[in-house]
């Protein structure tokens, strides 16, 4: 479960400021600093990142799918019982590392009514395909679990990577540094004036301000009947462009997590 560390303009965030890559996690995934405009999260990269002009982006998927719970949570317990499918795991192998859904959510269907409730994953204890696995969520259950109700879980967005996402996964922003597997452990900014790797049509006229991550984590404009762009996800808006009214190279204000 993330953080919020405030810091002036100039102070160094201990520990691990923005600037800094390391081989050792010193914030909660998801930690979050404001600097003024500027909001940056705290991230961990399964891939070396090799280009600070492209957004960075979530790399797994569904962790669990719609699973039963496997034994039933008393009225106020901060656990979750959950089994596990073969295709389960953030590999969709079956298989559940200790500690891999750390900073994910789950959502708990009841089974009795229409109340759906949302968690953030404080931990998880390892487990097999045809196992259980025990979710230690963040906050109490306000009525007792049954074997008749269902989770999903997703694992933490803040593990991440750069490159071809295929449109399938969501952009965060640009990597502060170039993060590698050796040094995974990096800021990414996520909300403020940025400058990010714009297609040729981004703020190159009048009326071309609007941008949306393209698949490969750079922006584009929002065009109708685009396969890459027509739904894709919104990055922000053009702040600024060259002296002569063209683009030069746009800062945009991207407004993705603030």
């Amino acid at each position: 479960m993330g953080q919020v560390l405030g810091a002036d303009y100039g102070a160094t965030v201990l520990n691990q400021d923005i600037y800094e890559i390391s081989a050792t996690q010193k914030h909660r995934l998801g930690t979050r600093v404001v600097r003024g405009d500027k909001v940056y999260h705290y991230a961990k990269t399964l891939t070396s990142i090799t280009n600070s002009q492209l957004a960075v982006w979530s790399y797994y998927h569904q962790s669990i799918l719609y699973a039963a719970i496997a034994v039933a949570s008393p009225v106020g317990d901060n656990h979750l019982y959950v089994t596990v499918a073969a295709t389960d795991g953030i590999a969709d192998d079956g298989v559940i590392a200790a500690h891999a859904l750390e900073g994910g959510s789950v959502v708990l269907f009841d089974a009795s009514t229409d109340e759906w409730l949302n968690y953030t994953i404080l931990d998880n204890n390892a487990a097999v395909s045809g196992g259980t696995v025990t979710l230690t969520i963040e906050g109490t259950l306000p009525y007792a679990t049954t074997t008749s109700d269902h989770v999903e879980v997703m694992a933490s967005p803040w593990l991440v990577s750069s490159g071809n996402n295929g449109g399938l996964r969501p952009c965060w922003g640009p990597p502060m540094r170039l993060a590698t597997t050796t040094y995974p452990y990096f800021w990414i900014q996520t909300w403020g004036p940025c400058w990010l790797a714009p297609q040729s049509a981004v703020g190159a006229t009048a009326h071309k301000n609007e941008v949306v991550f393209r698949h490969d984590g750079s922006i584009d404009l929002p065009v109708y009947n685009d396969a890459y762009t027509m739904n894709a996800q919104r990055a922000g808006f053009v702040m600024t462009r060259a002296q002569d009214g063209s683009q030069g190279a746009p800062f945009i204000f991207l407004q993705v997590a603030a």
